[in-house]
């Protein structure tokens, strides 16, 4: 054997090797792609499937929707009556506010007026008493000096 065949040979038996790993490889790729084939199939019959329920979810929301502002649209005059009430009564109780307010002074002042009178009234008697008892002494003094 020659040089020349020696080379051959090894260049027949690397291609020989070559063809074999590619063939595994292309056993191993198209296994692959059967498994990605049914993944897909499979995939593609769920999206269908979700599809179809997403589009009942949707159809259910929109009608849960509609109800929900018909109810709404219903319940806003006895809204706004409670809003009115609440107003009301906050004006009552302003009103009440202002009125126990004007029936404290009212008091205050009346009790005020009470200590002034009763001021007055024991300085007037104290002064009397007094006025008395220097008239009483005035006329003891006249009585022992006669």
């Amino acid at each position: 054997m020659t040089f020349g065949q020696l080379a051959g040979l090894i260049a027949a038996i690397a291609f020989l090797i070559l063809v074999i790993f590619a063939c595994i490889l292309l056993n191993h790729l198209s296994k692959t792609m059967k498994e990605t084939n049914k993944s897909i199939t499979t995939l593609t019959r769920d999206i269908h499937y979700l599809s179809q329920e997403m589009e009942d979810v949707l159809s259910n929301t929109n009608t849960l929707l509609d109800d929900i502002n018909h109810k709404s649209e219903q319940l806003d005059p006895a809204v706004k009556a409670v809003a009115d009430v609440s107003r009301s009564v906050s004006e009552v109780n302003d009103s009440l506010q202002e009125m126990a307010e004007k029936v404290r002074m009212r008091r205050e002042k009346r009790q005020f007026d009470r200590g002034i009178f009763k001021f007055a009234g024991k300085t007037i008697v104290l002064e009397a008493f007094n006025k008395l008892r220097q008239h009483r002494k005035q006329k003891k003094g006249m009585t022992n000096n006669e």
